[in-house]
């Protein structure tokens, strides 16, 4: 059996489908896995797929290849010299990774129900979310579905375990005083205002060794005793946040890796899904979400706004919050897990 899979897009997207990936490996291990993911979050899979079984192309650059078609062409002949048999299809992919699914491989073709995608009808089974379902949980479903299509997958189990991240974070030993900070996300409408990120940064450095991860959209200055780190890419990234105690951001790919790695957290959540929230040991996480905004969430599952939809109070959402709620949440959750240490 040669399984194609297509996830091609950001990180925390990609940390909540790692598990899948993983399964697939260790409990089918005669089946190769061709695995089309984005360059910036190979990393998480080389454990589990190496060599001319990872493929990487960016997020844009495969959903535009159709006005390229010699791309396409290309991509389409490179996967069919593969001979593949089945695809799994994640459930935020383009029509042009429906479309190469479509082409290269025979059956079954599975994703997700319900997309806004040009291209609909190329799919054998398709999985629709349920309401109480986490984006981990649908992936895992999906995955379910494909494997049962294929052998039954009578040993599929209940619940997508945590990522398994030890190729990148062996050794990593965890500061008990060590705070990180990310206030960064790819959308300015999900990030808490950065002023603040700085205000209680400053707060907190006078008692922990407080540590600000450096991004294009987080560089501001910084009060004193606060340090910066520039992660030059996802390992780095994944080892600093498995060796802090408390990690502090928006929803977003670092929390998702934050939470890959067992480190607990406060979390600004605004508009987003809670299918979006922690999606291990939920009970080591402050999620702070406003509520009573008619507005939220304006991102729903996999459908992202893309901006802020309140008009009459923009971002109120994130806004609402100020740093004294927010120290005090750091403080006593830091007190909690000290206690448990």
């Amino acid at each position: 059996m040669h399984l194609a899979i297509f996830k091609v897009n950001h990180l925390g997207d990609n940390v909540v489908f790692l598990p899948v990936v993983q399964a697939l490996r260790r409990r089918r291990p005669a089946w190769r896995l061709t695995l089309i993911t984005a360059p910036h979050v190979a990393a998480l899979y080389a454990a589990e797929v190496a060599g001319d079984g990872l493929l990487t192309v960016s997020p844009e650059g495969l959903k535009t290849a159709w006005h390229r078609p010699w791309e396409l062409a290309a991509w389409a002949a490179r996967l069919a010299a593969r001979r593949i048999d089945a695809s799994l299809v994640s459930y935020d992919q383009s029509s042009v990774a429906h479309g190469l699914a479509w082409l290269i491989s025979g059956r079954p073709r599975v994703g997700a129900a319900g997309l806004r995608i040009r291209l609909g009808g190329t799919l054998t089974h398709e999985v629709a979310r349920q309401p109480e379902w986490s984006m981990a949980r649908w992936n895992w479903e999906t995955a379910r579905t494909l494997v049962t299509a294929i052998d039954g997958g009578r040993d599929w189990p209940a619940e997508p375990p945590r990522p398994d991240l030890t190729h990148l974070i062996a050794g990593i030993q965890r500061h008990p005083n060590r705070i990180v900070i990310h206030a960064g996300s790819k959308w300015e409408y999900t990030r808490w205002p950065l002023d603040r990120y700085a205000e209680l940064a400053g707060r907190l450095a006078g008692q922990h060794e407080v540590i600000w991860v450096n991004a294009p959209e987080t560089r501001c200055a910084l009060p004193a005793g606060v340090q910066t780190r520039d992660c030059s890419g996802l390992a780095e990234l994944t080892r600093l946040l498995a060796s802090a105690t408390l990690f502090i951001g928006n929803n977003s790919g670092p929390m998702h890796l934050a939470n890959a790695v067992g480190t607990p957290g406060v979390i600004v959540s605004g508009p987003s899904d809670p299918a979006w929230d922690p999606s291990w040991d939920r009970d080591r996480y402050e999620v702070l979400r406003a509520l009573g905004l008619a507005c939220l969430p304006c991102d729903r599952g996999h459908f992202a706004a893309f901006r802020c939809t309140n008009d009459r109070e923009p971002l109120a959402c994130m806004r609402r919050w100020p740093v004294d709620e927010l120290e005090h949440c750091c403080r006593a959750w830091l007190a909690r897990w000290s206690a448990h240490a």
